[in-house]
Formats: structure tokens, sequence, C-alpha cells
């Protein structure tokens, strides 16, 4: 029996010494554990570090672009604006169009320069808007992309060649003060002047005033403006409403166009051969359309 029990008790030491599977294993999965937290541990800054630069670059490289794209808008969203709703001409390529709010003065009774009965000083105000430039000259190569015909009139080569051509903007002004100076209490100031559109005989007058009205019909109709006009109240005592005209409008930089057509006006004398006579198969009207 004492041998039996030591023999149990010699079993028992032996599995106290040595380790079960269990045990075993957990430690081996204990030492792999280990080996991956040392490995992680001595590659992360490695990794870490790039990361960091990765980010670094992104984050600049974003601001960078934010800030092209800011800078843009800014600066040049005018005139791509413009060019996108304007037929081309050279005043795009010469004169960066910009916008600005400006209040119109909508005033009835309240009259400006621009509205006074005719005299010098009106007619002064009109003409420095350049309702009576000459005409510009529109390079060869600009003249199809500006709606041009190859058969419109030309400059000879030998005194520069090109197109001569008015900006169509100021003769939309020149519209308006035409129909000013024909009004009724007007016309017979300009007729006994004779001066400008007044050279002619009164039939052609109503026809030269009835084509600018009918200009402006079309040019008005053709930008239509989307403004609405509010009602302000009118008279204490017994308010009533009345339309207020004096309404805000993003507007284009005209001073800056003004001065690019009055420095690029045509000689106001130039030779008789300034112009070349129509060639082979160019339209010649026989009348005035």
């Amino acid at each position: 029996m004492e041998s039996l029990r030591d023999e149990e008790g010699f079993d028992d030491k032996m599995r106290s010494v040595t380790p079960t599977d269990t045990e075993v294993n957990d430690r081996l999965l204990n030492e792999d554990d280990a080996e991956w937290i040392y490995r992680s541990a001595k590659l992360r800054p490695r990794y870490g570090l790039w990361w960091t630069i990765g980010i670094v670059l992104l984050t600049t490289g974003l601001s960078g672009l934010a800030g092209i794209f800011v800078g843009y808008r800014s600066r040049d969203l005018d005139e791509v604006c413009s060019r996108y709703v304007s037929h081309y001409s050279p005043v795009l390529s010469n004169v960066p169009i910009k916008y600005h709010t400006q209040r119109f003065n909508g005033s009835l009774l309240k009259e400006n320069i621009f509205r006074q009965d005719a005299g010098p000083e009106v007619d002064a105000a009109w003409e420095a808007l350049g309702v009576d430039y000459r005409p510009i000259r529109v390079p060869a190569d600009e003249a199809a992309r500006s709606g041009m015909a190859h058969d419109q009139v030309q400059i000879r080569e030998e005194y520069g060649g090109g197109y001569p051509a008015n900006v169509e903007g100021l003769h939309h002004l020149h519209c308006p003060n035409l129909l000013r100076q024909s009004l009724y209490y007007n016309y017979e100031y300009y007729h006994a002047q004779g001066k400008g559109a007044f050279k002619n005989d009164n039939f052609v007058v109503r026809k030269h005033v009835s084509h600018c009205l009918d200009i402006l019909r079309q040019q008005l109709m053709c930008t239509i403006d989307k403004g609405v006009l509010g009602q302000v109240s009118l008279y204490p005592d017994h308010p009533s409403p009345f339309v207020d005209f004096n309404t805000e409008h993003r507007c284009r930089n005209f001073e800056d166009v003004r001065i690019w057509a009055e420095r690029n006006q045509l000689p106001e004398r130039t030779p008789g051969d300034f112009l070349r006579p129509p060639g082979k198969g160019d339209r010649v009207f026989e009348g005035v359309p």
C-alpha cells in the first residue's frame, strides 16, 4: 500500500512539474503575443512618421487648391460670367469686365442733367458718354468671332487692315439721346441746328428715330432685367403707394469700356482709299436695309 501511495505521490509530483497541453499552448500564445507586440512597437514610429507626412502633404495640397479656387472666384468670376453671357468682341480681349452694385436714379420729378431741356449743357453730358465716337478697328483674325461676315467693309492692308466697327453699347446710348432730341419740346431746337441726325429731311429723321426705338426694344428684351420694383408710401396725412424706381443693379464697368473705345477710335480724317472696295462675290445691297 505504501508503494502504491508512493507511486501516486510520484505521479502527483510529476503532474505538478510537467505542464499540461493547455499550459503549453497558453505559454506559446503569450510568447507569440509578446513577439507581435515587440515588432509592432519597433515599427510603429516609422509608420507613424510616414502617416504624419502624408496627412500634412494632403492638407497642404487641399488648402492650396482651396486658395486658388477662392482667388479665382474673387478675381476672375466677373470676367468668366461676362464671357459666358456675351457675344465675343475685341472689348472682351482688351477690357477686364467687372461688376459692381449701383442704385439707379429713378426719380420722377427731380431731373438730372441727362433729362434737362435742349441746350449745350445737356448735349455735353450725353456726348461725354461716347454717343458720337468714331468706329474702332476689329482685327481681321477676330472678325468672325465678333460676328462679322468676311465680306463686310474692310480697311486696306496698307492702313493696318481689319474691319471698321462701332462699339454696340455706345450705339445703344446714341439711341436714347436721339429720342431725347426728338421729343416734342426739343425737336425744333435740334431741327434748327441741322446737325447730326437732323442733317437729313424729316422722313429720314422719323425712320432713324423709330429704328432707335426698336433697337432699344430688342436690347431690353434680350437682356431682360430680373429685378423687381417695390413700392413706397407717399403723403403722411393720407398714405398711398408709389412705385420705387430707385433700385439696385449689378452693373458692368461702363467707364472702362468707354475709355477704351475713345482711345481706339479710327482717325477723324482718313485717306480717300482708306477702305478696301468690295471684292468679287462680296455682298453689295441695292439700298439701305
